[in-house]
């Protein structure tokens, strides 16, 4: 029978939020995205991912060193908390702190697979490409793209 009154609180619950804060966490949402997707949010975004591919300006002449179990621990630890300070202090209160900091979790721990990583960034790649350039799945579009390759390769590294 809990369970039954729980599910029912929950829904009604769920009902009642929609209705007071629905427009609030829409327009919460939106302006939120705006800013994410902003021109100066791009900068940044860019700056930090050539930060991290050309340190210094310059390829790497090395591979990093291999960092320890206590440091992947602090990482992680300063990025769940990172995470949970992303939201608004509402939803937190609204689905309780251990279940939200469980949700947080849960998602970091998804991304602790490298070749799920390597996949999620070719889809975002893939996905970033069709945005930009929406003519990429056409077949004469990518017809006309064969045509502009050399013929040849090797000859045009000579």
């Amino acid at each position: 029978m809990e369970e039954q009154w729980s599910w029912l609180c929950t829904e009604n619950l769920q009902r009642t939020i929609r209705l007071l804060f629905g427009t609030f966490i829409n327009r919460w949402l939106d302006v939120g995205v705006a800013n994410l997707t902003s021109a100066a949010y791009w900068a940044s975004y860019l700056r930090v991912l050539q930060d991290a591919v050309w340190p210094g300006g310059a390829l790497p002449t090395a591979p990093r060193p291999q960092r320890s179990r206590q440091q992947k621990d602090d990482s992680r630890r300063r990025a769940l908390s990172c995470l949970m300070r992303l939201l608004p202090d509402l939803i937190s209160d609204l689905l309780g702190s251990d279940k939200y900091e469980l949700c947080w979790q849960t998602a970091l721990d998804s991304l602790q697979d490298a070749h799920i990583n390597r996949h999620l960034v070719f889809c975002l790649f893939d996905l970033l490409m069709e945005f930009l350039v929406p003519e990429i799945p056409e077949p004469d579009f990518q017809r006309s793209l064969l045509r502009t390759l050399p013929r040849n390769p090797e000859r045009q590294l000579a």
